[in-house]
């Protein structure tokens, strides 16, 4: 057997811990299983990439950047719900 250390910010540490605690196995048992799938497929076994917005998401999220403009330099011209009248609102669309 081999020894291999690995460096993990602390809030990730007890993380994983509860993780494997949880689910009845140990940190190392976890990279132990993570190793093997590697191995079998020949490949990380989960994807691995950068979260990027589609068209139609970064299209809403500018159009709520200029809402939020607009409440920033007058609140009273900017139409504002509670929860319950934007759940109506949406149901109507």
């Amino acid at each position: 057997m081999a020894n291999l250390t690995i460096t993990l910010d602390d809030e990730d540490k007890k993380g994983i811990a509860d993780f494997c605690e949880q689910v009845g196995m140990t940190i190392s048992g976890l990279y132990n299983v993570f190793t093997k799938q590697v191995l079998r497929e020949g490949r990380i076994p989960f994807e691995i990439g950068i979260n990027t917005p589609n068209r139609e998401t970064i299209k809403a999220m500018k159009e709520g950047d200029k809402i939020y403009e607009k409440l920033l330099k007058n609140p009273t011209k900017v139409k504002t719900y509670t929860v319950n009248e934007a759940i109506r609102e949406m149901k109507s669309w």
